[in-house]
């Protein structure tokens, strides 16, 4: 009696189960206009993939050099590195450039015309370029205003003030290191 109710339940269930079971039909397309959204679909792009769904198109994009390019007014302090003592204040009109969807040159910062290049990443931070010195020199950098310094460091704009670029640079010369830190300020 027993296994007679529980295989004339398991046959119910197999049969409800089976009837209920039919193939998937597709609903009608929806007619939806967030898919006219033109949107960037250039994965190096700060704005990549902004606005999907949609069509894409690479017109809309803007990328990491594009972040910073612009004149501004550069107000900086300068510190020894090693025991924060304050050396002096500046303050000078700066040019950035750009180079290529990533790079940039920056121009003011040395009284020779000297350019500094930096790669600029979708992040908001671009980063001081490493020309000068190899795996086994001690102080790697790009040459800054005279071939007896070089320099590390970033610019990094502010997410929220799109006029605003903090700095933190890192010098070093035959005569020691000093540490430059300030915003520049889009005019």
């Amino acid at each position: 009696m027993r296994y007679t109710t529980i295989i004339i339940l398991s046959v119910i269930c197999l049969l409800g189960f089976a009837v209920s079971c039919k193939k998937w039909v597709d609903p009608a397309p929806v007619n939806d206009p967030r898919i006219n959204n033109p949107y960037c679909n250039d994965p190096d792009a700060v704005n990549y993939n902004w606005g999907y769904p949609g069509k894409p198109d690479n017109s809309v994009c803007y990328y990491p050099s594009d972040l910073f390019a612009g004149n501004y007014i550069y107000k900086d302090t300068t510190y020894q590195t090693q025991s924060e003592l304050y050396l002096a204040a500046d303050s000078m009109n700066i040019t950035i450039s750009k180079i290529s969807s990533t790079q940039i040159g920056i121009s003011g910062l040395c009284p020779s015309g000297q350019q500094l290049i930096l790669t600029a990443g979708a992040t908001y931070l671009a980063t001081v370029d490493t020309t000068v010195g190899d795996s086994l020199t001690i102080y790697p950098g790009q040459f800054f205003c005279r071939n007896q310094d070089t320099v590390t460091g970033t610019f990094t704009r502010d997410k929220v003030d799109s006029t605003l670029i903090y700095v933190a640079l890192y010098i070093r010369s035959d005569t020691g290191a000093t540490t430059r830190t300030g915003r520049a300020i889009k005019k």
